[in-house]
């Protein structure tokens, strides 16, 4: 299938000259509004909430085996209360933070998973190992890893927004506001919440906090990136419509397909686009622009036709102009071809032979890229 690639018309970075000032001081904000408002939602009631933490399990000794040494793992609870018409909710987000024991290599940079999968594809006790999230091998290049999991979160299905992380919020169930948040914003709210404790944490680099996710996780690392600025790298594989692909004349999925098959993702908003995204006075590069200068990586798979592979690439060269504001990157040649990749300045791409996925060939090229910061 071939897309109708035509980027000529796109939705600006500015409204005038393009410069760091303009960007940072007047642009950038008006975008994340415009995401809020159009498409991702906005956490109403956020002002009422009451976080807290408390380090619910600490194991030490697991992977003994692992070339970087033993590893340290501890089980982190999220606490989250809110009072509605005086009456306290609570819900519990947990996740799972591995540390090397490796005491002279403190504080460790870490990698902090959004798992849209079973918990066996990120089995905290280790006795699955997935190549969706090969724990080993992180730890073993010297980082800190973590799961967070989406259904721990909030549901990836239709709950008309009544339970876990939406449980706190039953006045919004009724006459629920247009912008109101969708699930991708309660996940990239729930990771923020995580980098709350892990900047806390002395066996952790809080300069160094890289998100990372596929599919619907990776538009969720790449909205999380966006939003929260102690994010210094972003990695999103796979993510497609809604996450980096351009919109606009892609192949596979488009607007009216995703908000018809997983409409709870998003505001309300965003369905009126269903029939009409020329008219959007937005699309996906803005949001890629939006994590510049931070380093940036996407990786797509050649099956992946819903994605569309040349979209997110094309994404990724039209942020390029905001990166070079910066001088983090170079104007992107042609897309990689199979089982190649490109690395210009503070971002990266690759392209991988095979379907919808992510496994440890994306994770080899996803850690050398952060190698390099």
């Amino acid at each position: 299938m071939t897309g109708n690639y035509n980027y000529q018309n796109l939705p600006a970075f500015t409204k005038g000259e393009l410069t760091q000032n303009t960007w940072n001081e007047e642009r950038r904000q008006e975008l994340i509004e415009l995401f809020r408002n159009e498409e991702y939602g906005r956490i109403y009631g956020e002002a009422s909430l009451e976080v807290s933490h408390r380090v619910a399990e600490i194991r030490q000794g697991l992977m003994s085996g692992n070339s970087s040494g033993p590893v340290t793992r501890k089980i982190v609870e999220i606490i989250v209360r809110r009072k509605v018409s005086g009456i306290d909710r609570e819900y519990i987000i947990p996740f799972y933070l591995f540390v090397p024991e490796a005491a002279e290599k403190k504080p460790f940079p870490v990698v902090l998973t959004l798992v849209n999968r079973s918990l066996s594809d990120a089995d905290p006790s280790r006795r699955n190992k997935s190549p969706f999230w090969p724990v080993e091998m992180i730890v073993s290049r010297g980082y800190a890893a973590v799961a967070i999991v989406t259904h721990e979160i909030a549901p990836d299905y239709e709950d008309a927004f009544t339970t876990r992380f939406h449980r706190l919020f039953p006045d919004y169930v009724e006459n629920r506001p247009p912008d109101a948040w969708g699930t991708l914003s309660a996940w990239a709210w729930a990771m923020s919440r995580a980098i709350d404790y892990l900047i806390t944490d002395p066996a952790i680099d809080s300069s160094k906090i890289i998100t990372s996710g596929h599919s619907r996780g990776g538009k969720t690392s790449l909205w999380c990136g966006a939003q929260d600025t102690r994010v210094s790298i972003v990695i999103s594989s796979c993510s497609g419509c809604s996450g980096a692909a351009i919109t606009r004349g892609k192949t596979g999925e488009h607007i009216k397909d995703i908000t018809s098959r997983f409409p709870f993702w998003f505001c309300q908003n965003y369905k009126k686009y269903a029939e009409s995204e020329d008219t959007m006075p937005f699309d996906q590069h803005l949001l890629l622009g939006l994590i510049a200068p931070r380093p940036l990586y996407l990786s797509e798979k050649t099956e992946d036709s819903w994605c569309d592979a040349r979209a997110e690439f094309e994404s990724l060269k039209q942020a390029s102009k905001i990166y070079e504001l910066y001088g983090k990157a170079s104007p992107l040649a042609e897309m990689p071809g199979a089982d190649e990749g490109i690395i210009s300045g503070n971002l990266g791409f690759h392209l991988q032979t095979g379907e919808h996925n992510m496994d440890e060939y994306d994770w080899e090229r996803y850690i050398n890229f952060c190698d390099l910061f």
